[in-house]
């Protein structure tokens, strides 16, 4: 059974790998910047996460599985592979599950001291027992509805969404304006951007903004607006709420730069003046290997 599973293995780099050893000379004019005990700490979670990367390729090579490894950022044909472990922390597990259709996702966090891995089941030290489970049958796989966005019926432009995206300005300090339509309702909006969340999602920024943490495999989302713009007779409806992901949201944009950041800010989407977007639920349900 285990040398049925074509594994693809997506890491991260670490910021002292990005930015203390990418060249000497960056490396002291860093090293002016930074005081020396954050230095330390740079190159403690560096090793932390590369002994923990190292321990997954030995663990795999133990089993028998093939693998594939890239650095999160690479392309690669995801479909050719039916587990995608993800070494890092949430991160590199949302990257990864945007290319995740119908198969499994294990997520490792590879410093839960530094790194947020609420997705991630797995550290180095339980992550062998883990395996030994997924490749058994025995061990407990969560289903995560997703949301999915189509940028234009004409358009075969489609993303799907485990966690949250963020529709505003390009230029945090200029105004987000676009239209907002659930059911029936339609209103014009002016605010610091909106936020859609899914029920796995909404843990993170939306419950900063002012939203709540529904279970993870719910089937609902919930949006909110960011800091609406006050003007005397302008009585917003659609300030945020609950949502079935049966209820269609379209929002068009009235930004001549807008965007539309999916999962953070690494995966942006233009979405400049008169741009529809309509969110629904995914056909494509995430499976999650859960602790």
């Amino acid at each position: 059974m285990e040398s049925g599973f074509k594994v693809l293995l997506v890491y991260k780099n670490s910021t002292y790998a990005s930015y203390f050893l990418s060249g000497q000379s960056r490396l002291k004019r860093l090293q002016g910047i930074f005081r020396h005990a954050e230095i330390k700490r740079f190159k403690e979670t560096h090793d932390h996460h590369f002994r923990c990367l190292s321990h997954i390729e030995t663990v795999l090579k133990s089993k028998g599985l093939k693998y594939t490894k890239i650095c999160r950022g690479k392309q690669v044909n995801y479909r050719q592979y039916n587990l995608v472990i993800t070494v890092g922390g949430d991160g590199t597990f949302l990257e990864a599950a945007r290319n995740v259709r119908e198969h499994l996702i294990l997520g490792v966090n590879s410093d839960p001291i530094w790194s947020v891995g609420n997705f991630c089941a797995a550290r180095e030290g339980n992550f062998q027992k883990i395996l030994d489970a997924v490749l058994c049958g025995s061990q407990k796989i969560r289903v995560c509805q997703r949301m999915m966005l189509t940028l234009s019926k004409k358009d075969s432009h489609r993303v799907h969404v485990l966690n949250d995206i963020l529709v505003c300005h390009i230029n945090p300090a200029a105004i987000s304006r676009y239209y907002l339509t659930i059911g029936k309702l339609r209103e014009e909006q002016r605010s610091s951007g909106l936020w859609i969340a899914t029920a796995a999602g909404s843990s993170g920024a939306i419950r900063s903004a002012g939203g709540w943490i529904l279970p993870p495999e719910s089937k609902r989302i919930q949006y909110h607006a960011r800091e609406l713009y006050v003007r005397r007779n302008i009585h917003y409806k659609l300030k945020g709420g609950i949502l079935s992901l049966m209820q269609p949201v379209t929002i068009t944009s009235f930004m001549r730069e807008g965007a539309i950041f999916v999962d953070g800010c690494h995966h942006k989407i233009a979405f400049p003046f008169g741009r529809c977007v309509e969110i629904t639920q995914s056909p494509y349900p995430l499976k999650i290997v859960w602790s």
